[in-house]
């Protein structure tokens, strides 16, 4: 079904290609998901450091599924490196609230929907992202939401396996582009956001 850059054969429709998306991601073994998101997460802190991400800034983040390429593991080292982790709270109307992660799962309080604003570097999930930036989601446009909140000018990241990367993703008008995608084989500069 992928090509180089995860080129998609004649898939347009996106919720034929979530589906294969989420088919090919349980088909992944443990080992692979582990190794995978080892080297995200290599490539991410890497990152930060080279960005010159200020300490005590803060890092919009997201708790990942069992089958997404982030981890616990990320944001828990986020967290050691002095960075402010929130992670958002998906609201009846599919808006996101943020709270501090903490890696105890701690009830923390919410911060509102303003506190992504603040962020130095937003981190969000993603079944695809082509190399314009346009970012295939789980379909409730909350991060598109969310994204209209952040400044132009701070980095936003898809977190994917490598052949998450695609030549060319579905997109409508609504939808926000990300500004590079991290994967296990680097942090890649895109043309979108």
């Amino acid at each position: 079904m992928w090509g180089s850059y995860g080129e998609t054969s004649q898939v347009t429709d996106k919720t034929a290609l979530r589906s294969a998306l989420a088919a090919a991601r349980r088909a992944r073994t443990q080992e692979q998901r582990e190794q995978s998101r080892a080297a995200i997460r290599q490539h991410v802190v890497a990152g930060c450091r080279t960005r010159g991400l200020p300490a005590g800034g803060v890092i919009a983040a997201y708790q990942p599924l069992p089958s997404e390429p982030g981890s616990n593991e990320l944001l828990a080292e986020l967290v050691g490196m002095g960075y402010r982790v929130i992670v958002p709270v998906t609201l009846p109307d599919r808006d996101l609230d943020w709270i501090d992660w903490h890696a105890d799962a701690t009830p923390a309080p919410q911060l509102g929907l303003a506190a992504i604003a603040k962020a130095a570097l937003v981190l969000v999930p993603a079944f695809a992202v082509d190399l314009s930036g346009h970012r295939l989601g789980r379909g409730g446009g909350s991060y598109d939401r969310a994204l209209t909140r952040v400044d132009a000018s701070t980095p936003v990241a898809a977190l994917l396996y490598q052949e998450e990367l695609l030549a060319e993703v579905p997109v409508d008008d609504w939808d926000l582009p990300v500004s590079s995608v991290v994967t296990p084989d680097g942090w890649l500069e895109l043309g979108g956001g």
